[in-house]
């Protein structure tokens, strides 16, 4: 017996790549995009037989004309987090989105504040 799909095809995405030109299958990476166009792309979390899990963080990309305040984990306590944010003259209020890699105390702890 053959099993055929009858699931809708995956449509192309164009993007750009340090000013190259890719064509990926929707609900590719970044990273994917980048294989592709043989550029080296260092990771720690990624590989051939690994499902992504995004975590390390090494392959982070800048978005072009894209001005957006990702907080990426809220650390150790809110004071702490807000004493770092000032540092960097960043305004809890001004964040568009956080990202808690996971829930342990040392990543959410700040939590409250924002």
């Amino acid at each position: 017996m053959t099993v055929v799909s009858i699931a809708a095809p995956k449509k192309m995405r164009e993007l750009t790549v340090d000013g190259q030109a890719v064509r990926v299958l929707e609900g590719s990476t970044i990273l994917d995009a980048c294989r592709l166009l043989r550029i080296d792309t260092p990771t720690l979390c990624y590989g051939d037989t690994l499902t992504p899990v995004n975590v390390c963080r090494v392959c982070v990309v800048e978005l072009e004309g894209a001005r957006t305040r990702v907080l990426v984990d809220a650390g150790l306590s809110c004071r702490e987090l807000l004493k770092r944010m000032a540092l960097v003259d960043e305004d809890a209020s001004a964040l568009d989105a956080i990202l808690i890699t996971h829930e342990h105390t040392d990543h959410v702890a700040g939590l409250s504040v924002l």
